[in-house]
């Protein structure tokens, strides 16, 4: 049996500042196709000790849109 180490930290005042240069590349990329960026996850909870990983929903307009912007996706390894 393999094991997995999950590292639960406690909680980072930053991470709302990564999630909104997060946001703002995705915003970028994405336009007008994007309906909704949202923070979720542990790491959105101010004060909660959570797995240090930014989690964000991403809601878009159009599919075939978003797989238009593929070749930015790739590099930037979203």
């Amino acid at each position: 049996m393999s094991h997995r180490i999950i590292e639960v930290v406690g909680y980072d005042p930053n991470w709302p500042q990564l999630f909104e240069i997060e946001y703002q590349l995705l915003s970028k990329i994405l336009g007008s196709n994007a309906s909704v960026i949202e923070h979720i996850g542990s790491t959105s909870v101010p004060l909660l000790a959570a797995k240090p990983v930014i989690d964000i929903l991403v809601e878009v307009e159009c599919l075939d849109k978003l797989d238009e912007k593929i070749v930015i996706w790739r590099p930037l390894d979203i």
